[in-house]
């Protein structure tokens, strides 16, 4: 994906997709990239205006890949989600020795209005999140 030069240094996109949702961000650094993924993902079923954090939760998840980092943070999204019926509010992720350490601040599904579908899970396809000369991009596919 190349970054159209009218656009942020930082930013996503979501695209429809059949029966699915297409998730596209960029920014300079990869944990940043991965964080815009996940507000993309958030964007795509909640307004989150007047929601305050309720819970602050901080985990490790492993990945082997940039890939891997990428799947692992937005599956612990809908998973946290789907089970405790929280939507996070701000991500902040950083590498650590098995892949990478996301803390997520997380209200309560009834403080926020749903706007769209509820994704389900992510798909492996045409999965990507590289580095290139503008910085990195990523590009997800969800189920919804």
């Amino acid at each position: 994906m190349s970054i159209p030069a009218q656009q942020a240094r930082q930013g996503h996109r979501t695209l429809p997709h059949t029966a699915d949702l297409r998730i596209e961000a960029w920014a300079p650094t990869r944990e940043a990239c991965i964080a815009e993924t996940v507000a993309g993902l958030v964007g795509s079923f909640a307004d989150t205006t007047g929601a305050v954090p309720v819970q602050t939760v901080i985990t490790d998840l492993a990945a082997r890949t940039d890939e891997d980092a990428l799947v692992a943070v937005l599956d612990e999204v809908i998973y946290r989600l789907d089970t405790e019926h929280t939507v996070p509010l701000a991500v902040n992720i950083e590498p650590c020795g098995t892949g990478v350490r996301i803390r997520l601040e997380l209200t309560a599904v009834d403080s926020v209005e749903f706007t769209g579908a509820i994704p389900k899970a992510v798909t492996l396809h045409q999965l990507r999140l590289v580095h290139g000369p503008e910085g990195w991009s990523s590009a997800a596919t969800v189920d919804v």
